[in-house]
Parts: structure tokens; C-alpha cells; sequence
């Protein structure tokens, strides 16, 4: 008996191994066990792996693809280590003062629910800017959205139910509440609003009703990117803030609305980083948030080693140089020059010899340098433009900088261009884009003729591209 059971498990191990298609058709079962997500414009299977928090590999495995470079919008991938759930996924960065609680109202997700998708051990692992996976709702194309809104002091939720146009059992319903005494003043609570009128700014939960919305983007943080603080009011307020180290500094946008830009800086530590804000309101009433920040790495690849006059890296010529360029750009000016996206300054055809970010070594140093700018050859004339309307607050020689120049396009954002053969402009003229402003040279700490062109945010240097696609704020 014992030896036929042995002759059929070796039987059994040699058909598997002949015919492996049972293994195949075992992985292919597990897999239709899986939830999917929608491929996003700019997704790649690694930034897919990273917000799910799967390897490429497994990724690439369960969705059978022979070349993974060649995912199309569209696609609906199987996300691995998700046995279990149906249906689609989608991912967002938790916003400021967002909990489990109102991310369930939100969302109208289980706190179980969330806990499983994301893994979460403990609440504090829901910090601003992690990403939350979600499932995606059925109804999504419904004409209605959830927004939340904070019961106030002096109204009951009766009161909020029918300014809301629901009736009182149905926003209990809504929220996951039993009876109404369960509610306290500025406790959030989800309300359908129309897609169309849903405000710009979200809602924040547990805001006094003078605070509209808050809103901060975008999340995470990252290495050598702008942010945007966007404070939404019903009355004027006195607001200040900080990102780290940096002091936000806002400026008015209409009537209701102040903005703060902020760069982060490019080799700033990543992990967790401080936000608080602070506001006082015209009526006396006060506010106040403090929540750390998830700050993530911008990835920026080491450039080759590079060789230049041992005078350019003289402490003494440099610390000077760069506190004169800090000083200007450090203004904040309260008036916004520019009007939507940066436009390129230089011609078409351009070309790009070096980017933002990437980590430097000059002369056998260490990688403690960073590439302030965005360096553009000479691919078509010497030509350099104004990316937007400003006015010139510097131009001269400079050690490192060589001809430089630099403009104020108002709200704390400045534009440096460096290296030029010829400086067009004077201090105090003002600028339009696509004003002509100078010509590409090679002065100062170059190897080669070049546009070196720098975006500072309140007295942080940032990526320049993003200036080029985005319109801030």
C-alpha cells in the first residue's frame, strides 16, 4: 500500500513538472481573487507599486505583462497582496486634519474597512500626506459628492440637516449615527453637495465657522517642489504658519482667500516635517492646527563629476555670493505679477544639458552640492526671455553666478538667470513674458555657454519645470 501511494505522488510531481499548466491555471485562479486598479496619465508600474506598497515584480507577475513599460491609461491592473477584495482601487494623499472618523464619513467607508485596506496598526500611521487606498465608489458618477462640514456651537443638527436640504434621519443615516445627542459642536459631518457647486477649497473638519476651508497641495511633500496653503474665510483674519524651518507668507487672493507659497527645499531631510498654522479672526475668534507632514525624497540622480576654477568653491567668494542672492530674493512682495503658467526662457528648439535637483561633486568633493536651476544649451540663438511679468530687482557680475539677472514676479517668487554674455535690462524696469532680457554666455562657474535658470518660492530654490506646466496657485 505504502509504496503504490509512493509510485502516484511521484506520478503526480512528474506530470506537474512535464506539464506545468496546473500550476499556471492555480495562479491564474488566485489572481482573479484580486482587486484592480484604473492606470492614471504618468503612472509607471513602479510609482503603481509604490502607492500600493507591492513590489514592480509581483505587480508585473499577477498581470502576466511582457513588457511593463507599455501600460496604457486605462488598463485595469490586479493589485497583489489583496486576496480578498473586489472590485477597484484608488489611492489619495490624507489630507490636513483628517482622522479615520471623517474619512469614513467622507468616503462612506467602514473604519474597519480602511484599516484592513491600508494596514494600519494604530491611527498614528494616518499622517497628512501618507497615501490612503480606497475602494471606489459604484455611484461615482452621480451628480452628488460628500463634502464635510463642522456643526457649529450655536446649531443643532435639525438645523444643519435642513440647510443642507436633508432631512435629520438621513444625515445621521449619512454619518453612521444613531441619535443626534451624539453629535458635538464642530464635530464633521458628510453632506451631498452637487459635483459642479463643490467649493475649491475642501471644508476643514473641526474649523470654527469662520474657517471655510483649509487646504495645503501637493501631498506628500516633496523634495524641491512648491507648496500651496490655501485658507478659505467667511470674515478677514491674521493668519501665520510655518513648513519646518520656513515662515509662511500669505497674500490675499480676492475678498475670502489667502495664499502662502513655500519651496521645499531640494536636500531637506525627508520623513515627517512640522506644519502649524495659526489665525486670528476679525470678531476675536481664534484657530489654531499643528499636524506633522509626510516629506518625501524627489529621487534626483548624482550628475558626473565636475572640474572647475578652485576659485568658484573659495568659501570666501561663495558664502558672500550666495547671502547677496538670499537677500534679494527674500522679499515678499505683495503684489502677483504673473498670470498663469511660466513660459520657457529660451527659444524653441530648446534643450535641457542639466536638470533640478540632481546632486553635484565639484572637484573630487563630496555629493554635498545640489543643481539649483535648470541649465539650457544653445540649441537655437542666445536669446533669454522673461518667463513672466515682474520687475528686475538685480543685475551684475557675479563669481559664480557670472551675468546675472534676477526678477520679481511678486508673492515671495523670484526668477534667477545666470552665466549671461549680455544683460538686457536694469534694476526697477518692469517686465512682461517673453520680454526679451538678455543673451545665453559663459560667465562665472561654467564648462561650456548656457542658460542657468533658477525659480525661488519664498527663499527656497524649486524645480522650474513644474512653474512650466502648472499654474500656481
Amino acid at each position: 500500500m505504502i509504496s503504490r501511494l509512493r509510485f502516484f505522488s511521484l506520478v503526480l510531481v512528474l506530470v506537474s513538472l512535464l506539464y506545468p499548466w496546473g500550476s499556471k491555471d492555480a495562479v491564474q485562479a488566485q489572481s482573479e481573487d484580486l482587486p484592480v486598479y484604473i492606470v492614471q496619465p504618468k503612472d509607471t508600474i513602479n510609482s503603481i507599486a509604490r502607492r500600493f506598497g507591492v513590489s514592480p515584480q509581483d505587480l508585473i507577475q499577477v498581470n502576466q505583462l511582457a513588457n511593463p513599460d507599455l501600460i496604457s491609461v486605462g488598463m485595469a491592473l490586479k493589485i497583489p497582496g489583496f486576496e480578498g477584495v473586489r472590485g477597484t482601487l484608488t489611492t489619495l494623499s490624507v489630507p490636513l486634519g483628517a482622522s479615520l472618523a471623517t474619512l469614513s464619513r467622507q468616503y462612506q467607508i467602514s473604519e474597519e474597512q480602511l484599516i484592513r485596506l491600508n494596514r494600519l496598526t494604530s491611527p498614528s500611521q494616518l499622517f497628512v500626506g501618507s497615501t490612503l487606498i480606497l475602494p471606489v465608489q459604484q455611484d461615482a458618477t452621480r451628480s452628488q459628492s460628500l463634502r464635510l462640514v463642522s456643526l457649529q456651537a450655536r446649531q443643532s443638527p435639525l438645523e444643519l440637516a435642513v440647510a443642507s436640504g436633508m432631512t435629520l434621519w438621513e444625515l445621521l443615516l449619512q454619518n453612521g449615527v444613531e441619535t443626534s445627542t451624539q453629535l458635538l459642536p464642530s464635530d464633521p459631518l458628510a453632506i451631498a453637495v452637487d459635483r459642479s457647486a463643490t467649493e475649491e477649497v475642501s471644508a476643514f473638519p473641526g474649523a470654527p465657522e469662520f474657517v471655510r476651508g483649509l487646504e495645503l497641495y501637493p501631498l506628500p511633500l516633496t523634495q524641491g517642489k512648491t507648496v500651496v496653503v490655501k485658507v478659505k474665510v467667511n470674515q478677514p483674519v491674521s493668519l501665520s504658519g510655518s513648513i519646518g524651518d520656513w515662515s509662511l507668507h500669505f497674500n490675499t487672493l480676492g475678498t475670502d482667500t489667502y495664499i502662502a507659497l513655500q519651496g521645499i527645499h531640494a536636500m531637506a531631510q525627508p520623513g515627517l516635517i512640522d506644519f502649524s498654522l495659526s489665525m486670528v479672526a476679525q470678531d476675536g475668534e481664534t484657530f489654531a492646527l499643528s499636524q506633522p507632514i509626510l516629506l518625501q525624497p524627489g529621487n534626483y540622480p548624482q550628475d558626473p563629476p565636475l572640474f572647475v576654477d578652485p576659485q568658484t568653491l573659495d568659501k570666501s567668494i561663495t558664502e558672500p555670493e550666495d547671502q547677496l542672492v538670499r537677500t534679494v530674493t527674500s522679499a515678499n512682495t505683495p503684489v502677483k505679477y504673473w498670470q498663469g503658467v511660466f513660459r520657457k526662457p529660451v527659444d524653441e528648439p530648446s534643450c535641457i544639458k542639466s536638470w533640478f535637483g540632481n546632486r553635484r561633486s565639484y572637484n573630487d568633493s563630496g555629493y554635498t552640492y545640489f543643481h539649483t536651476g535648470v541649465d539650457y544649451g544653445v540649441c537655437a540663438n542666445l536669446n533669454v526671455y522673461a518667463p513672466a511679468a515682474g520687475v528686475v530687482v538685480y543685475t551684475g557680475p557675479l563669481t559664480v553666478r557670472g551675468n546675472a539677472t534676477i526678477i520679481d514676479h511678486g508673492w515671495g517668487v523670484y526668477s534667477g538667470f545666470w552665466h549671461q554674455s549680455k544683460i538686457l535690462v536694469n534694476v526697477g524696469d518692469r517686465v512682461e513674458a517673453g520680454q526679451l532680457i538678455g543673451e545665453i554666455g559663459g560667465t562665472g562657474r561654467v564648462t561650456g555657454p548656457h542658460l542657468h535658470w533658477e525659480v525661488w518660492v519664498n527663499g527656497v530654490q524649486v524645480e522650474p519645470l513644474d512653474w512650466l506646466e502648472q499654474e500656481y496657485p
